[in-house]
Order: structure tokens, then sequence, then C-alpha cells
């Protein structure tokens, strides 16, 4: 997609023009989310800590970390890809008599997409491709199952949510309702993960692995409401702008090391 640089009649007041009952729907819009995700969240949480303690079972932490392929979906048409990266870090119950473990994992992940866009100076005119970007802190809860045939390998589910600590959206903000702006922006967002990956043993103690992962969004990370009296480079005449809504979908290639904390049982008799 291609985007041309427009001038918008007193863009500064009418990208903030809501109304205080929009604003209002908007803000229990977004609690009722929060709630919702909170409440999976802790369940989760819960579960997962119930399990590793009651049975004071060994289990695996590291890092994790590597590349990330963000794209986008704005009001249905998706963006050109975001070329990043991601960090995390990991707690994994240790599955060595079972196929299954549990995992929790807190780690630092841009989302976002990139577009083409035509700029006039004057006479001169040019193409430069520019990232919308979404720095965002993940917490992620879920589980992973081994291989039947393939004890090494393995696949996973989990649930995430997000907390936006910062964008590149004011680099946009000359351009009006045209692009993202930072006061429409969700600070909180959910959504799924599915993964498959390969671990590789050092030792008894340590190890590493490599994983693929898809993530998309649930909720929205953007939402915009409509604006009026924007000029339309086609005719000269005030528009209005129909509402934007943009979600996440993240593709990511991981490499980690595991490190094992051993609970070894002794027999006083």
């Amino acid at each position: 997609m291609i985007y041309i640089h427009i001038k918008i009649k007193n863009e500064g007041v009418q990208r903030m023009n809501m109304s205080w009952a929009l604003l209002v729907n908007r803000l229990d819009y977004l609690w009722i989310e929060y709630d919702i995700a909170m409440r999976v969240i802790l369940t989760v949480i819960c579960a997962f800590l119930i399990t590793c303690g009651a049975n004071a079972q060994s289990f695996y932490f590291g890092p994790k970390g590597g590349l990330t392929v963000g794209l986008q979906n704005w009001n249905g048409i998706e963006r050109d890809p975001l070329l990043t990266y991601h960090g995390a870090l990991f707690i994994e119950s240790d599955d060595a008599e079972t196929d299954n473990a549990l995992f929790a994992q807190i780690g630092y992940h841009k989302r976002g997409s990139a577009e083409q866009v035509l700029f006039f100076s004057g006479s001169n005119s040019s193409f430069q491709r520019q990232p919308f970007e979404f720095n965002n802190v993940a917490l992620q809860l879920g589980a992973k199952k081994k291989f039947g045939s393939m004890p090494s390998a393995y696949y996973g589910f989990g649930i995430r949510l997000e907390y936006t600590v910062g964008t590149n959206l004011d680099e946009y903000s000359q351009f009006g309702g045209y692009f993202p702006v930072d006061e429409f922006v969700n600070e909180f967002n959910y959504g799924a993960s599915l993964m498959i990956g390969k671990r590789f043993m050092f030792s008894d103690l340590a190890g590493a692995f490599v994983e693929a992962s898809i993530s998309p969004d649930i909720s929205k990370q953007y939402e915009q409401p409509a604006i009026a009296n924007v000029i339309s480079p086609f005719t000269g005449n005030t528009v209005t702008l129909r509402e934007q809504t943009i979600r996440n979908i993240t593709f990511e290639l991981t490499v980690g090391f595991r490190f094992l904390r051993k609970v070894v049982y002794l027999d006083e008799r």
C-alpha cells in the first residue's frame, strides 16, 4: 500500500475532537477488556504456582530472544511486515517424567508493521519505508507437550497480556488522522500464541532450544474514531475519515538457553 502526504484542516484540533460521552464509553470498554484479561492471567498463574509448589518440582529457567516479523491489519487491510527483535525470561516446569510442561515468561516485544509512503517537497517526490512500532512488555503463560516420536521436540499454546510502554507514532503527528497517533493506542492488549520447537541438552543441567511461534492479538492495539473536516486530496472538499482499528499478528524465531534447578529428595531413614 502507498500513502500520500496531505494536509488536514485544523488537524491538531480535529484529531482530539471526541465528545466526553465517547471518552467515557471508551474507558469503560478498556476496563472491561483489562478485567477479563487479568482474570484469565491470574487463574493460569495460580494453577502454575500450585502445580510447581505443591509437588516441589524441579524447573527450568533462562533467557530467550530472536527475530520478529510484525504484521498488522488496519481495517481489514494487511500492511507490509516490520522486521525487528524480541527478548524474554522464562520459567518452565520439569517434564522429565511426563510429556507436559507449564511455563511462564515475561519479555519485551516489538509489534507493528511498515508502509511505503510517498512524500512531496515542492516539485520533488520520494518513497520512504516507514515503520509503525508498538513497544510492548508481555506476560505469557501456557503449556507445552512433547511429540510422542520425538521427545526432544514439542508444541505449545499460551495466552498473553501485554502493556504498551511506548511507540514511534509521534513521528507521524503532522499527518493527522491518516496515520495512527498515540491518543488512540490501547495500552493493554491480550492474545494467544502457538509454538513449535526443539530442545538440545549440553549436560544434565543445561541446554538450549530453538522455537518458532505465531502470536495473533485478540484485542485491538489501536482504535481511532471517525475524524471530520479532512481536506480530500482528490476534490479539495472536506470529508470525514472513517474509524480506524489495528490488530497485531507476530511471527517470532527464537533461540534460548535452559538451566535446570533440580530438586533432589534425600532418604533420611
